[in-house]
């Protein structure tokens, strides 16, 4: 069996030294390899393109959630969001709409993320959109990107690898030149504010670019290599807007793809793939609705103190920071729910595994108690986004 196999551009003939086999792209600038040849070919810069099941059931878009119809959106909830937009305007500090992608501008930056309609290319419906807040003035650039774990980064070792994307701007786009790169570090886990803030270890820009946007989506490449002792890869466009926003001062995205090799057709995983890698990283329970039971075991562990653990989805890469809004949540005390109150916050002991929550509901200590809908836009959100 053989794998077909894209060649970087302007390869010629190339001689895999193991079999002895040299490859000859062809017109259109395709190989059929051996499967033993494969890794050397792609240590050169060729890729997949069809083949047997070994190939091509790994992942070979390093990014997450870069398909926005299938991204979870776990924050497009009540009380993070209203009408598909996020509820409040980021300025300085990375803030997670879409799972995995954040944004961030200077301190009086005004900064949206929705989730907008899009068909306008064939395989997607939606698509994220980041827009300055009509009337601000702030020209501080705006940054979109998304922080890779490093043990997903380390197979990307002296590797090229291409980022591409589809891209648009609004009607009243002030942004100029949009910015692409992808960024190295030679530390373990770094933040998102640190990447931006270009602070991260021997951080260095492997991959860079720019963008001429139009109204139209169009797909835009970009090929670079990596370090070989990069441990830690980033994903960052960047954009400088001018003069006062209008109504639609804006970037729609969608198709973010990161991968080892020349740019291949984008790769769309099956929904539930999309949304386990997602809370690998946060894991949202947005309020049900009244009498519905959210959290796992719970107990009143002193007179008007109430715990209850969360279980989470997935296992995080680390124990998460937690937040909560009150809503219209309730303890089930004794079978009587009763109003969470302001004593309702996170706990102090999460783990990877599990979130803990805690209230200062009168009970009697040692009786049991359930956290329950009511109908609400309370939330319980477990980060451990970078």
């Amino acid at each position: 069996m053989s794998v077909v196999m894209q060649a970087p551009s302007g390869v010629g003939s190339v001689t895999i030294s193991a079999s002895g086999t040299t490859y000859t792209p062809n017109s259109a600038s395709q190989i059929n390899a051996q499967n033993s040849d494969v890794p050397a070919l792609l240590a050169l810069g060729f890729s997949a393109v069809s083949g047997p099941a070994q190939f091509l059931a790994n992942f070979r878009n390093l990014l997450d959630g870069g398909d926005f119809t299938l991204n979870p959106f776990q924050r497009n909830i009540a009380g993070l969001a209203s009408g598909g937009v996020i509820a409040s305007a980021i300025s300085n500090t990375p803030t997670y709409f879409a799972d995995r992608w954040f944004a961030v501008g200077g301190a009086s930056s005004s900064i949206l993320m929705a989730q907008v309609a899009d068909t306008s290319v064939q395989g997607f419906s939606q698509s994220l959109k980041l827009s300055r807040s009509p009337s601000n003035a702030n020209a501080a650039a705006i940054n979109f990107g998304q922080v890779l774990e490093s043990a997903d980064s380390i197979r990307a070792q002296g590797q090229q690898v291409t980022l591409s994307f589809w891209a648009k701007q609004g009607a009243n786009y002030s942004g100029g030149a949009l910015s692409a790169s992808v960024i190295s570090g030679g530390g373990t886990n770094q933040s998102a504010a640190n990447m931006v803030a270009a602070a991260w270890t021997s951080q260095a820009s492997a991959v860079t670019g720019s963008a001429t946007l139009s109204t139209s989506m169009t797909r835009y490449s970009f090929t670079g290599n990596i370090p070989a002792a990069a441990t830690q890869l980033g994903v960052l466009l960047s954009w400088t807007p001018s003069g006062t926003a209008g109504s639609d001062d804006s970037i729609t995205v969608n198709g973010l793809q990161l991968e080892i090799g020349a740019m291949s057709a984008f790769e769309h995983r099956d929904v539930e793939v999309e949304l386990s890698l997602a809370q690998r990283y946060c894991a949202v329970f947005p309020e049900p609705a009244s009498g519905v039971v959210v959290s796992g075991a719970g107990m009143v562990d002193g007179a008007n103190t109430q715990q209850v653990t969360i279980p989470l989805p997935t296992t995080t890469w680390k124990a998460p920071t937690v937040a909560v809004s009150a809503g219209s949540f309730k303890f089930n005390i004794a079978g009587t729910p009763t109003a969470v109150g302001a004593g309702f916050a996170a706990g102090s002991t999460h783990t990877p595994t599990m979130a803990t929550i805690v209230g200062a509901v009168t009970a009697t200590a040692g009786q049991a108690t359930a956290l329950q809908g009511g109908g609400g836009s309370g939330y319980i959100l477990a980060s451990a986004d970078f």
